[in-house]
């Protein structure tokens, strides 16, 4: 069950604009802050990811485009730490599974992550994701929201789930051929089976755009 279910007030449906990833809701907390959250349609795993926040929602589009991510998933397990000898629980952000590691993930603001309180909790976490094998991340909007990386991340995810085997998109993979952005070995026949042999390092982006 997401963690604000039961706490939607003056909620206002936002339409995913044709191509984007994800369908997003808006509404305010008991305390009348504002949240958005919604499903994230992930290429990578093939489903969906439900986010909480506008945070969560961008930081899937680096785990959708950073190849060494295998899956993902906010979904994740509670933390159980000690804290003055009482037994506490902690849901992160985020559970990220590597190639050759696995990662608990937490995003914050700049100014939550210099508050008293998580500066005490954040080393207790650290320990516990330690000790059972995974690394334990904060990351912040700094990170997340950097421009102009995230913008084309989002540019590029648009196109991520184009169908390839429609002839429209043949049509786009020949004129790249043609523009050398990328090169196949013309000494053979262009089949389906045919292999690129390199990518242009300094092409022309104004063809792309008609510019």
């Amino acid at each position: 069950m997401p963690l604000f279910y039961g706490c939607f007030k003056k909620i206002k449906h936002m339409r995913s604009p044709k191509g984007f990833p994800s369908v997003s809701v808006s509404f305010r907390t008991p305390r009348q802050y504002k949240r958005t959250a919604g499903h994230f349609i992930s290429c990578k795993m093939k489903t969906s990811v439900w986010y909480e926040s506008v945070l969560q929602r961008d930081f899937m589009y680096w785990l959708e485009f950073d190849p060494d991510v295998v899956s993902y998933t906010t979904s994740t397990k509670p933390l159980k730490y000690y804290n003055k000898g009482k037994e506490e629980l902690y849901y992160p952000d985020f559970q990220v599974i590597r190639h050759q590691k696995k990662q608990v993930v937490d995003l914050k603001f700049q100014k939550t992550i210099k508050s008293k309180k998580y500066r005490q909790l954040y080393p207790l976490l650290y320990d516990v994701c330690r000790d059972a094998e995974w690394e334990y991340t904060v990351l912040t909007e700094l990170q997340v929201k950097q421009e102009p990386t995230i913008s084309n991340i989002k540019l590029l995810y648009r196109y991520a789930r184009e169908d390839f085997s429609q002839n429209i998109r043949k049509n786009v993979l020949f004129k790249l051929l043609f523009y050398s952005f990328v090169e196949i070995n013309l000494k053979e026949s262009i089949n389906p089976d045919s292999q690129i042999t390199a990518v242009s390092s300094k092409p022309s982006w104004k063809v792309l755009f008609n510019a």
